[in-house]
This record gives C-alpha cells, structure tokens and sequence, in this order.
C-alpha cells in the first residue's frame, strides 16, 4: 500500500498529458530502460475530489452512443480515473515511458449507481509489476467514494509496457483461426471524427488517435479508436439491463482502424445473469474486444 498522498485540486490538462508523455521518451530525460519484477514503483497515492458534471456525462453519452438517462455510464468511472493514472504514469519517478504502452484489460467493479452532480473522491495508486510474454504487466487501481465515505466503485487498468521479459521466449500457442464471423447482434461505426470527440469528453488526446499521420507515427495505416471508446459503445446492447451492482471486465484484442465497422456478438449467461459481449472485425473475425457484463 501506497504510503504517501498527493492531492490534486484538478486534474491534470490535456496539453499538461501530452507534452509530459513525449518527454518521457526522450534521451537526455527519458526513463531508465527495461523493468524487472523487483523494479520500485512510486510509493505514492493520487487523490482527487471531483462533482460528477451532468454536462459532460451528456456529451459522453452522445459520443458513445448511449441514453443519458441521469446515471452515470459505468466505463465513465474510466474516465474520471484516466488523469489520475497518468499523473502517476507520467510522473518524473516512474520508472518506464508511458508512450508506446498497451491498455489490455479494464475491471470495474461498481456497487452502486452513480448519478450526474455526486460528489466522488478517487484514491489511485500503482501496483502488481509482473511479466508477460510480450512485456511487462502493470495494475493501476482506483478506489471511488462518495461524500459520505462509503465505497462507491474499484477500478483497475491493467497496462502492457511492451519489451522483453524471461518469459518472451514462451510459446504464444496457437493462433486463433480468422474468417469471416456470422451475422453480428448488432453494429458499430467509428470515424475519425467521432472518436476526436471522443478524445475532447474523454481528455485522453493520444496522437495515435487524432489524425491519420499521429497513428502512422506508431506503425498502424491509420488513426484507431479508443479501446474505452468501443468498450463503452458496446454497452448499447445491454442498455437498461446493467444492473446496479455490477463487475464490467473488458480485454482489449487488435486496435479498430479507422474507419470502421465493428460487428457485436452478444452471449447471455442465464446461470449467472451475466452477458458477453465481443466486438469482431467483420471480414476476419479477430475480437477488438471482449466483455462481460457480471452482476456483484
């Protein structure tokens, strides 16, 4: 556990996001090389008080495409995190660049509703250095109370810090096989513009996701969509069925290039009340990302 505090009185900017990220890649003042399981992480917690903006909770929705139906979608808490975690990933004590990491998996775990105009305190901190094939595991966890100081939400955002490990001559095993998937339940369409938008309500500015040429900067032939973009546009078919209490995992697959349309296959789990949710290309059939929806 974290044993120092810094608390913010604002989140971060997004230009404050931007040019700390790119300095952190630089030469004369980048990190300090490859991690290793024993490496130290800031022993610190970042703290933030933030009312919950009706306005913004509205823009979000339209961006992602659900009902602002006067609660606070669940992958928004992703969102009120996002600054806190890269005023950690960020931080001159970090010891890795944060450009060039991998968002691979997302947990929300919400006990309650929150609605537009709450009072929230989140608590984040970093943790769980480990290794993976192609990298570097990292836990970013935020903890979410309300006014009163009871227990609102957890949120952890699993990064890939891409370089190689003891494990990186491991086997992948093998390959899942592509082709063209069946009818999808429903459909998503993303453009360029949409998820600028999306990058406006969500502060996460990444050039990779701003124009074409910021995506052929770092190896893709085009811009691509947040991954927390898709992973909130999903939702749509579970709309109005999320229950109040719930634990929302997302593992994200291949990036969404764009444009794009995204084919969504949705599988009920009638033993638990549960539902999956897979976002596929439409020709291959390879998930950009996989999601259930479980209740607590």
């Amino acid at each position: 556990m974290a044993t120092k505090t810094t608390v913010l009185q604002a989140p971060p900017s997004s230009l404050s996001v931007l040019t700390r990220g790119l300095r952190g890649i630089l030469p004369v003042v980048g990190k300090q090389g490859p991690l290793k399981p024993e490496t130290a992480l800031p022993d610190r917690t970042v703290e933030l008080t933030v009312d919950v903006d009706p306005a913004r909770v509205g823009e979000y929705c339209e961006v992602v495409g659900l009902k602002n139906t006067g609660e606070v979608p669940v992958m928004y808490l992703y969102v009120l995190s996002f600054p806190l975690i890269m005023d950690l990933f960020l931080s001159d004590e970090f010891p890795a660049a944060a450009v060039g990491s991998v968002h691979v998996e997302n947990t929300i775990t919400r006990r309650r509703r929150v609605v537009p105009g709450e009072s929230l305190t989140l608590r984040t901190s970093v943790g769980n250095l480990r290794e993976h094939r192609k990298g570097m595991l990292i836990d970013f966890t935020t903890e979410f109370t309300d006014a009163s100081g009871a227990s609102v939400a957890s949120e952890v955002s699993t990064m890939l810090i891409q370089q190689r490990t003891s494990l990186s001559g491991e086997p992948s095993g093998p390959a899942p096989k592509e082709g063209r998937p069946g009818a999808p339940d429903a459909l998503l369409s993303v453009n360029g513009s949409l998820i600028r938008q999306y990058a406006g309500v969500s502060g996460d500015r990444n050039p990779i996701h701003m124009s074409p040429l910021g995506g052929k900067a770092f190896g893709f032939p085009s811009s691509i969509a947040h991954g927390a973009w898709t992973a909130a546009a999903m939702l749509r078919v579970v709309e109005g069925h999320v229950p109040d209490a719930v634990v929302h995992h997302v593992r994200f697959g291949k990036p969404v290039i764009l444009p794009a349309r995204i084919g969504l296959y949705v599988a009920r789990d009638e033993a638990t009340g549960g539902t999956e949710i897979v976002a596929k290309d439409l020709k291959k059939g390879f998930p950009h990302v996989t999601a259930t929806v479980t209740p607590l």
